[in-house]
């Protein structure tokens, strides 16, 4: 018995790197440095009683409506859930049984490998290509008749390396596992194989309105699948996931394009400014397309966050991700302010080592 409790303790989201603490300087999780939509401020002024003390619509229908309208989806292809994470817990509940295979790249998102333990499934990691891309053809070659699920991460999670629409859609065709595409970071780069469910039953694609919509603190994602997927997860999901306000407000920061485009053109800047100044320093930047960078610092990783750490200054290390190797640092680009204050941290760690 205790045995198991044990086990049962290891295998815990709680061990995900998104809850470590936040310091003055934070460059730790993914949130959007703008804010959110401006509408959001009305969304909540407009706000009625009955939106406190009603249920909401279990099935989000007038985002659905949104949402479908937007990709010339049908609105039965669609499911709404408290954050994307939220679902990606229900996939290996609704399409594994004890002892099923799921591949996944060996540097991506921690929470696929969980998510599949949690059921008793089986992960099977895929090598990372020697430019850290996700190699397609090595998670073709671990496919066998056990695979059930196949996650890709894109843009990949920490790295911000992106596959294209082209390559995706040729894997997918050609593999009878379920492959869940989490295009959690797409509004930064990328293209959405989102319409392509309409001819590929076998494809899962997951989004957020934490990361570019910037409503990281409403909880509330989607997937778009097929109409068995989606038939799956609303019979194994809580009963009313997403609130009132929630759905509301993410139908406002929908409608914003515009503040998609400003804030794709912000990090662009910011992740070009962080580059050249970090690659100045002597740093290797892994190439980014997203709002992440993967950064090689010099020793142990552990130790170099350490140091960050006590100057005030939060990122993520590396070792939170598989990625066979402890000399990585992950650091998601902030307003400038904020960035220049991470390179004059550096800066100091730098001058206090050659002292």
């Amino acid at each position: 018995m205790w045995k198991n409790m044990n086990r049962e303790k290891s295998i815990s989201f709680r061990n995900l790197y998104a809850f470590g603490k936040k310091l003055p300087i934070d460059l730790s999780l993914s949130e959007n440095p703008l804010g959110c939509s401006s509408g959001i401020s009305g969304v909540i002024k407009r706000l009625k009683q009955s939106d406190f003390f009603n249920y909401p619509d279990p099935d989000c229908n007038q985002l659905k409506k949104v949402i479908a309208g937007r990709f010339r989806i049908k609105t039965g292809n669609i499911f709404v859930s408290n954050g994307s994470e939220a679902i990606i817990k229900l996939l290996p509940q609704v399409l594994l049984k004890a002892g099923d295979e799921a591949v996944i790249p060996k540097l991506t998102f921690p929470m696929f490998e969980i998510a599949v333990k949690m059921v008793g499934g089986q992960v099977i990691f895929s090598e990372m290509t020697s430019d850290f891309d996700i190699d397609l053809a090595d998670i073709k070659s671990k496919i066998t008749d056990k695979t059930k699920l196949i996650f890709l991460c894109n843009p990949n999670n920490p790295t911000g390396r992106v596959i294209s629409r082209k390559k995706i859609i040729g894997f997918v065709k050609n593999t009878p596992a379920t492959v869940v595409v989490d295009e959690a970071n797409i509004e930064f780069g990328g293209q959405t194989v989102i319409n392509d469910i309409k001819r590929l039953e076998n494809l899962v694609v997951l989004r957020t309105f934490s990361k570019g919509f910037g409503l990281a603190g409403f909880r509330i994602g989607f997937c778009v699948s097929g109409e068995e997927i989606i038939r799956l997860l609303k019979t194994a999901c809580q009963p009313f996931p997403v609130s009132i306000i929630a759905e509301k407000a993410a139908i406002e920061a929908f409608s914003d394009t515009g503040f998609i485009k400003r804030t794709k053109s912000f990090m662009r800047g910011e992740r070009n400014f962080l580059n050249r100044e970090l690659r100045e320093r002597g740093f290797e930047v892994i190439e980014s397309q997203a709002n992440n960078l993967f950064i090689k610092v010099p020793g142990n990783s552990l130790d170099f966050v350490s140091k960050l750490n006590k100057i005030g200054i939060s990122v993520v290390d590396g070792s939170a991700f598989n990625c066979g190797s402890s000399s990585f640092i992950r650091v998601s680009p902030r307003l400038r302010e904020t960035n220049l204050k991470f390179i004059q941290g550096i800066d100091q760690l730098n001058r206090s080592k050659r002292k």
